[in-house]
C-alpha cells in the first residue's frame, strides 16, 4: 500500500478512524482470513490449562471493522463480542453477525471497553492492534483474559510479488508517489505490534504465517486499495490517478491478479 507523497493527502483527519468512510465498501472488499488460520485460533479458544477442549468458548474480538474475523468464529460454534470504534463499521458488523445470536457488537474504543475481569478465553484483534495505544494495550487485554487464555493479532500482510504484474504495479507506485517510500504490493514482515511487559501475565508467546492467495479481478483490486487507510488519506485527484493507471495495468495483463499474502 502505498502512503501519500508530498503535497498528496486531503485535509488530515485520524488515519485509523478513515475506514467508516468506505464501510460497505470494505465490507466488500477486503479479504477474509485463511482457514489454517481460524482452525488454530479456535483450538487456542478451546483450549484449557490442563489440555482439555472446552466447547463453550467466549471471544473477544478488538477492532472487529465489519466482522470479517468474527463471522468466522461465530460459524465455527465460537461466542463473542466484537468491540469497534467507528459507528458505521459497526453498524455492518452486526448486520453480518445477525444469524449468530451469540454475537454482539459495541461502537467503542478499546480503551474504553469494560468487562469482568477473566471474561474472555481469547482475545483477537485482525489488522487493527497497530492503531491502539501501546502503553496500555497488553495489559488492558490481560486482564480480560481467563488464566490461561490467548490473545491473538494477526494481519494479512501482503508477500513480494515478482510476476510481471505485481512488478508493473510496484512500478505504478514508485512512478506516482515516489516520496511514500512503499512499492505498494510488498508489506511482508513481522507488523509493528511491540511486545508484553513482563507485568503484563503472558507467560507465552509465538509467531507463525499462514500463506495464502487472493484471486481479484481488475475492479476487484481498485475496490480493495481504496479500502485502505494511506489511500483513504490521498487527495481525491491523485486517488483517480492511482486507479487509473492500476486498472491501465492490470488490464494489460489479462485483468486478473493473483495476490500472494501472509497472515
Amino acid at each position: 500500500q502505498a502512503g501519500a507523497g508530498a503535497g498528496a493527502s486531503a485535509p488530515a483527519r485520524p488515519q485509523r478512524l478513515v475506514f467508516g468512510e468506505v464501510a460497505e465498501l470494505y465490507d466488500k472488499a477486503r479479504p477474509t482470513y485463511p482457514p489454517a488460520l481460524v482452525d488454530h485460533l479456535v483450538a487456542l479458544a478451546r483450549s484449557v490449562p490442563a489440555g482439555e477442549a472446552w466447547p463453550h468458548a467466549r471471544v473477544l474480538d478488538v477492532g472487529c471493522g465489519t466482522g470479517k474475523a468474527a463471522v468466522l468464529f461465530a460459524a465455527r460454534g465460537l461466542a463473542g463480542t466484537g468491540i469497534e470504534p467507528d459507528a458505521d463499521m459497526a453498524a455492518v458488523a452486526r448486520r453480518n453477525l445477525t444469524p449468530f445470536p451469540s454475537w454482539s457488537v459495541k461502537a467503542i474504543e478499546f480503551e474504553a471497553f469494560s468487562r469482568e475481569l477473566g471474561t474472555y478465553d481469547l482475545i483477537t484483534c485482525g489488522q487493527a492492534w497497530h492503531w491502539l495505544d501501546p502503553a496500555t494495550r497488553y495489559s488492558r487485554a490481560a486482564r480480560l483474559l481467563r488464566p490461561g487464555g490467548w490473545l491473538a493479532l494477526f494481519w494479512n500482510r501482503a508477500t513480494a510479488d515478482d510476476s510481471a504484474l505485481g512488478q508493473a504495479m510496484d512500478q505504478v507506485y514508485a512512478d506516482t508517489f515516489p516520496n511514500s517510500g512503499k512499492s505498494g504490493q510488498n508489506t511482508t514482515g513481522r507488523p509493528d505490534a511491540g511486545e508484553p511487559a513482563p507485568a503484563d501475565g503472558f507467560v507465552e508467546t509465538g509467531w507463525r504465517m499462514f500463506p495464502w492467495v487472493a484471486r481479484y479481478t481488475t475492479t476487484q483490486v481498485l475496490e480493495l486499495v481504496q479500502t485502505h487507510s494511506d489511500h483513504r488519506l490521498l487527495a481525491p485527484a491523485d486517488r483517480r490517478i492511482l486507479l487509473d493507471r492500476l486498472a491501465e495495468i492490470i488490464d494489460a495483463h489479462g485483468s486478473v491478479f493473483d495476490h500472494p499474502y501472509e497472515c
